[in-house]
């Protein structure tokens, strides 16, 4: 989608602000905010390693003899688009707000990753939802259309899409220069994250941010509880379940990091998560496929 003249100026007044973004970023590091060991001891434990001082996620040598062996083959689809997944850019994260409902277009995308799932044919053993809407109504649009599937199928909570705290359903653009939200996207910063909570406005529910690191911890989690979910069935049918799964951009960026699919930043040796190297909406992709 081409930017407006304004828009296109304002994100280029907030990259030509990275320095200043830096800067306060190494000052919030140094604080007492950041538990640095314990971010490097979360990464470490799924094979990852994490320079904290760039915020800069990469593969770590022993990633291989880490990374958790699946009995499952896992097809993932990230939720069709929304309104806030449209120019102006927003931090679009645990919120179910009518702003992050499916649009009109996000509807038919729905339908039409259905479509590609009917076209493969496929017997998923588990469905499972995310508990924001956009991505359950996503799948629900497949659900629908095999009455059998309903019973197969289930919304895990710990599934849910990042929670970016105070700057969750905000701009990119109305954010000030120098907030240092802004590394997230410019420089695949996995640490950064909002010191402050999010206030939902109907409930008056609050709840913190959570950096990158800590939802590969979290989605890292859940592919141990698929596992242990579907090892019974694997054991007893000696085949591979499929577990079908409808989520987010950046839970499905931290689960293809985690299953192997993770891309390096053109030219960097670091993996990269938001822009270019997030899942296109509502395309089905196999994350773990291993052949019987």
């Amino acid at each position: 989608m081409s930017l407006t003249p304004e828009l296109a100026e304002r994100y280029a007044a907030i990259a030509a602000a990275q320095p200043a973004q830096a800067a306060r970023y190494a000052a919030w590091i140094a604080s007492d905010e950041v538990d640095q060991a314990s971010l490097q001891g979360e990464a470490a434990a799924a094979g990852l390693a994490i320079d904290v001082p760039s915020g800069h996620l990469s593969l770590a040598a022993d990633f291989a003899s880490k990374r958790l062996p699946l009995c499952f083959d896992l097809l993932y689809c990230r939720h069709g688009k929304t309104t806030g997944n449209t120019e102006p850019r927003v931090y679009q994260g645990h919120v179910d707000e009518p702003n992050n409902a499916l649009n009109k277009i996000g509807k038919q995308q729905a339908e039409d990753a259905a479509d590609m799932l009917d076209r493969m044919e496929l017997a998923p053993d588990l469905i499972i939802l995310s508990p924001l809407s956009r991505a359950a109504e996503t799948g629900r649009a497949y659900v629908k259309r095999h009455p059998a599937l309903a019973a197969k199928t289930e919304v895990w909570q710990d599934t849910a899409e990042m929670r970016f705290g105070a700057w969750d359903n905000r701009m990119v653009k109305d954010l000030e220069d120098d907030n240092i939200c802004h590394l997230f996207y410019l420089a695949q910063n996995a640490v950064v994250k909002s010191s402050e909570m999010y206030v939902d406005p109907d409930t008056g529910k609050r709840y913190a941010a959570e950096s990158f690191v800590e939802v590969l911890t979290r989605m890292n989690g859940v592919l141990a509880r698929v596992n242990e979910r579907m090892a019974p069935l694997a054991a007893a049918e000696g085949r591979r379940p499929l577990v079908v799964m409808y989520g987010h951009s950046m839970a499905g960026a931290a689960l293809s990091i985690l299953t192997g699919n993770g891309k390096q930043v053109d030219g960097e040796s670091f993996l990269g998560f938001d822009g270019k190297y997030i899942m296109p909406n509502a395309t089905p992709v196999f994350l773990h496929r291993e052949e019987a």
